[in-house]
């Protein structure tokens, strides 16, 4: 199953959060190479925690 739509939002959201808190309102390639790397892993995550769900749940 595919995660959810307000689940990928909320994951978007907190990444997001934990990456300003680390890097501000930095724009360099290596905050941004930062938040795509967190962001991946949290996808994949959510990603294996859906992975069995039927899809009407």
């Amino acid at each position: 199953m595919k995660i959810p739509r307000a689940e990928r939002l909320r994951i978007t959201q907190e990444v997001y959060k934990q990456w300003q808190e680390i890097y501000g309102d930095r724009e360099d390639a290596e905050a941004e190479a930062a938040n795509w790397e967190m962001l991946n892993k949290a996808m994949a995550e959510a990603e294996e925690k859906y992975k069995d769900r039927p899809a009407n749940s």
